[in-house]
C-alpha cells in the first residue's frame, strides 16, 4: 500500500507542520475524545428514547403496567452488554454513509482512507466500529481495552489502534 502524498512520512514533522504535505491536519487527542463524548451523550439519549418507545408500546399491547421478572432480565442484560453493540451500530452507520459520527461533525473531524485520503470502504467503517465498539459490551474489561486502544492517538502518529488496524486516519476539515 503506498504511502498517500499528503500522509505525513516524518511523525514528527507532521506534528510540527501539519499541513506541510498539502493534505488535511491530523485530528489530535482533544478533538477526538470531545467527539466521543458527543457521541457517548447522543447514543444514551438514543438508548433512553428506544426503552421509552418499546415500554409504551408493551403497556398498549399488552395493556399490563408491571413488568415480569423476565422482561426485567431482558432490559438488565442489554443495559450491561448492549451498550457495546449499540456504539458498534452508531458509529458502523454514520462511517459509512458520511465518514464522521454527529460528535465528529460538530467538533470538525472525519475519518477517512489512510492510503488515499478517501471515502471508508465498507469494510474499513465496519472494522473500525467493531474494534471500537464491540470490546465496550463486555462492561469495566471492554472500557478499559477501548480506552487504552484509543490513547495511542497521544502518539506521534496520532492513530489508534482501531485506525492502524483498519486502515484509517481522523482528520481535521
Amino acid at each position: 500500500m503506498a504511502t498517500p502524498h499528503w500522509y505525513p512520512q516524518n511523525p514528527r514533522y507532521a506534528a510540527a507542520v501539519p499541513s506541510a504535505r498539502g493534505g488535511p491536519e491530523l485530528a489530535g487527542f482533544g478533538r477526538r475524545l470531545a467527539a466521543r463524548s458527543i457521541d457517548y451523550v447522543l447514543a444514551v439519549i438514543a438508548a433512553a428514547a428506544f426503552f421509552v418507545v418499546v415500554v409504551v408500546l408493551l403497556l398498549l399491547l399488552t395493556g399490563e403496567s408491571d413488568a415480569s421478572d423476565a422482561q426485567a432480565g431482558v432490559w438488565a442484560l442489554m443495559l450491561f452488554f448492549g451498550w457495546g453493540v449499540l456504539l458498534f451500530f452508531y458509529d458502523w452507520l454514520y462511517l459509512v454513509a458520511w465518514g464522521r459520527t454527529l460528535g465528529k461533525a460538530m467538533v470538525g473531524i472525519r475519518v477517512v482512507n489512510a492510503a488515499d485520503g478517501g471515502r471508508l470502504s465498507q469494510g474499513q467503517a465496519l472494522g473500525r466500529a467493531a474494534l471500537f465498539g464491540l470490546p465496550q459490551s463486555l462492561p469495566v474489561l471492554g472500557h478499559l481495552f477501548s480506552l487504552g486502544e484509543s490513547m495511542a492517538s497521544l502518539g506521534e502518529a496520532r492513530r489508534a489502534l482501531h485506525d492502524r488496524t483498519c486502515g484509517t486516519v481522523v482528520v481535521r476539515d
